[in-house]
């Protein structure tokens, strides 16, 4: 059930996202700065600092694939996005569509220790909503996933985010 509306709440943000969207240079304007929520793959608190048709990406939170009844995860991404298209929309409104290369990360910590360390390319869409300065995103990806635990295992990663912030510029 949760899984159904987390799914519909998507889709429902995507179809009305264009009709909100505000126009600036890329992703972000030079020196806007952004902080809030993340869900994904990382829960926690979601950032960008922008760069013209560059963004400077980073989330911190709370792992949701290694959390467990014993002991949690914590998580962090770093990473770039890049504008490789731009979806106008009438007047000053459009939605850039990204590509990103991100590094996360994550610890574990319960009843044994362990770490990974990855890294993925991430495809997104990103807009802002005109004269509120709340940008929403959507970002999905995979690559590489370094596990060290009590031996290193080299396997497939995957991840996924979407979140708001609020710009500050």
């Amino acid at each position: 059930m949760k899984k159904k509306v987390f799914i519909l709440l998507v889709v429902a943000i995507l179809a009305v996202a264009p009709a909100m969207a505000a126009r600036t240079s890329g992703t972000s304007n030079d020196g806007d700065f952004g902080i809030g929520l993340n869900l994904g793959t990382n829960t926690g608190v979601g950032m960008k600092f922008g760069m013209g048709k560059f963004d400077i990406i980073a989330n911190v939170g709370l792992d949701a694939f290694h959390i467990g009844s014993n002991g949690i995860g914590l998580g962090g991404d770093v990473g770039v996005n890049y504008e490789v298209y731009d979806i106008d929309i009438k007047g000053p409104h459009h939605m850039p569509v990204t590509l990103g290369l991100v590094v996360p990360m994550g610890f574990f910590f319960g009843d044994n220790f362990a770490m990974n360390l990855g890294v993925a390319i991430t495809a997104g869409l990103e807009y802002e909503i005109p004269d509120v300065p709340l940008a929403f995103y959507l970002r999905l990806g995979g690559g590489i996933d370094l596990q060290v635990t009590n031996q290193w295992q080299l396997g497939p990663l995957f991840t996924g985010a979407i979140g708001a912030l609020w710009m500050f510029g």
